[in-house]
């Protein structure tokens, strides 16, 4: 899913970020991905807090103005992450059923 930046893929085995499309930065294995879910608004911390995250356990990789994002959660710290992909709902749809 294409991105300024950032590029987020998901595949059956990994969810995977790359920068310019070229240099893998990231890659998590989706038997770590302990659900995906997609908050509405930049800043809506109400949503965020109920679901356990806070700034010190997220790490935002956002590189559109949206106003809905993808908060993965996962295994090991920092436990979510917050990323800006295309289409927010397929593309939770896709991590939490490693299709």
């Amino acid at each position: 899913m294409w991105g300024l930046l950032w590029e987020f893929y998901a595949t059956p085995e990994c969810f995977e970020i790359r920068l310019f499309r070229l240099l893998p930065i990231y890659r998590l294995k989706t038997t770590n991905i302990v659900a995906a879910h997609v908050i509405e608004g930049r800043f809506n911390f109400a949503a965020i807090l109920n679901l356990g995250s806070h700034p010190c356990n997220t790490v935002s990789m956002g590189n559109r103005l949206p106003r809905r994002w993808v908060l993965v959660e996962k295994r090991w710290w920092p436990r979510f992450l917050a990323i800006t992909p295309k289409n927010p709902d397929e593309f939770a749809a896709m991590l939490i059923h490693k299709v």
